[in-house]
């Protein structure tokens, strides 16, 4: 089996006048070897070499109907070079996917940790339900249309493919949402115990209610505060996720092809506008 591969690796560069049999065999070979095979048919007497290759390629336009049957893609417009777009576009969902999850992930534990603290120590959360289900529009809805229509990044083809094994979490991730929790439960806590001392709105934070009509309070003015830092740092964090596994990780301007993803900009200027 290693010398079958050494010679398709050394020798074969074309494969001519091969019947459906001999095109089936060599995908199963090769796959044999551990190499993964992509094949691009349009007859129907190739069907069974599409179903065994990794990735089957039927003709849209020129292709039958068995054939696109058993193929994994339909190239629509039968140009090749459709193909390069479509890896292009699935490199880059996997990286949305990865910054969605980044900005996602350092939101739920922020707010986990902000409600759990301040519920165990005094006795009731700074964000009301309405508030919750803000952050929850936030951090699924918006952020999803935000991050996930990115374009590619120019470099994406020049990445090394990515592969069954490879983790969706990367360590670049791992420390954005570790450094951005710490960050932001730092202020928050700061802000809580010691922000009504700083902005001269003290009260006793363990007993002073809300008022039932809502009229305001110091305690209502101090949460309202917390809610709109919160929200801010989690705003500009949503600039920040648009790098995390991109394909160039040193590339420190957040804001460089920004204006390329105009969704991403109406949903910023929405966000902010409505809160």
């Amino acid at each position: 089996m290693k010398e079958f591969k050494k010679q398709v690796k050394n020798v074969v560069r074309v494969l001519y006048r091969a019947t459906p049999q001999h095109k089936h065999m060599f995908v199963a070979l090769m796959k044999m070897t551990g190499s993964n095979c992509a094949v691009t048919a349009d007859g129907l007497n190739d069907a069974r070499a599409l179903s065994e290759a990794n990735v089957g390629f039927a003709m849209g336009l020129g292709g039958c109907a068995v054939a696109k049957e058993h193929a994994d893609i339909i190239i629509l417009d039968d140009n090749f070079k459709s193909v390069f777009s479509a890896i292009k576009w699935g490199r880059n969902i996997f990286d949305n996917v990865r910054k969605f999850l980044t900005f996602q992930m350092t939101v739920n534990m922020s707010c986990l940790f902000i409600v759990a603290v301040t519920g165990a120590t005094l006795g009731m959360s700074p964000f009301s339900v309405i508030q919750l289900l803000w952050l929850n529009l936030v951090m699924d809805t918006l952020a999803a249309l935000a991050l996930g229509t990115e374009a590619p990044h120019p470099t994406v083809l020049r990445k090394e493919r990515i592969k069954k094994k490879d983790k969706i979490f990367l360590p670049i991730m791992w420390r954005s949402i570790l450094s951005q929790f710490v960050y932001q439960a730092l202020v928050m806590l700061i802000l809580l115990y010691f922000g009504p001392s700083m902005f001269d709105i003290s009260y006793n934070l363990a007993s002073t209610e809300l008022r039932d009509d809502g009229s305001p309070t110091n305690r209502l003015v101090h949460y309202t505060f917390l809610f709109q830092t919160f929200f801010l740092m989690n705003w500009f964090n949503q600039i920040n996720c648009r790098k995390i596994g991109s394909q160039d990780e040193k590339e420190l301007n957040v804001f460089s092809r920004m204006y390329d993803n105009w969704w991403f900009c109406i949903v910023l200027l929405a966000e902010l506008n409505i809160q």
